[in-house]
């Protein structure tokens, strides 16, 4: 009886220190490894992309490869207990990880309603799922939130060589909207899309948003036909870290980008 009653306390023991235990993270995305500090669990990440940059604490953490490019045979000698990615990488390389007893979480943030379910998945993977719940609403509350809209129709140009511009449900289509104004592109069926100069002569463009090289618009003498451009209507100077990072600093971004459309109309 006693020996029994010895081995059901050394289960009972066992399983509270596997409840308490640590995970050991690597993550691999800088907006989900920004999501997994701000959730309380920055302790636990033992290995990061090369582009994960925020917190600033986080940059003596051991990088464990490029960003979409991992390198295995490192996270597997870093022995974590959980992969956490974008979408972006290989979905072998999930399942190299996972045949190690490794659990992955290979999921998209491309948007707010992406990030969303990521803090739902990542709070319960990482049991705290009190702060998960906090921070959905916080996101629900920011999306929500009432705004003045602004008379200003803005365009975003992802790149300008070829022209690329952010079209319907794309994340800047959404930050120029939750920021109180139009995005120029919004009825283009396509998150990202390439369009003429001929289409944008025919937009009513109030503001430009270039996160392409600042050259672009200098150096082509295309741009300067366009009116927002020769009255300086272009914002440019926008941390892309901030404004195009679906993570915790999201809403910042679009305070910020709200603040640039004021100054500007």
């Amino acid at each position: 009886m006693q020996v029994m009653k010895r081995i059901l306390f050394l289960i009972l023991i066992n399983l509270v220190l596997d409840a308490a235990a640590e995970e050991r993270i690597v993550s691999l995305s800088p907006a989900l490894t920004e999501l997994v500090c701000y959730l309380g669990c920055e302790k636990e990440l033992i290995g990061r992309s090369d582009v994960c940059n925020y917190p600033e604490s986080i940059k003596k953490i051991p990088v464990a490869g490029r960003f979409a490019d991992p390198n295995v045979e490192k996270i597997i000698s870093m022995k974590p207990t959980i992969v956490i990615t974008n979408d972006l990488i290989n979905p072998n390389l999930c399942k190299t990880f996972e045949k190690h007893g490794i659990k992955t979480f290979m999921l998209k943030c491309r948007n707010i309603q992406e990030y969303r379910d990521c803090v739902r998945t990542l709070s319960a993977a990482l049991k705290v799922r009190e702060a998960g719940e906090k921070e959905i609403a916080r996101i629900d509350s920011e999306v929500l939130k009432k705004r003045n809209m602004l008379p200003l129709k803005v365009l975003w140009v992802i790149w300008d060589s070829p022209l690329m511009i952010a079209g319907q449900n794309s994340l800047p289509d959404e930050l120029i909207r939750l920021a109180g104004a139009e995005n120029v592109g919004k009825n283009v069926p396509q998150a990202y899309f390439k369009c003429s100069f001929d289409w944008l002569l025919e937009q009513k463009i109030d503001i430009i948003i270039w996160s392409a090289s600042p050259r672009g618009w200098r150096n082509h003498r295309f741009w300067k036909k366009l009116p927002a451009v020769r009255n300086d209507k272009i914002i440019y100077d926008l941390n892309p870290d901030i404004i195009q990072r679906p993570g915790p600093r999201i809403f910042e971004g679009i305070k910020l980008l709200r603040k640039k459309f004021e100054e500007m109309q």
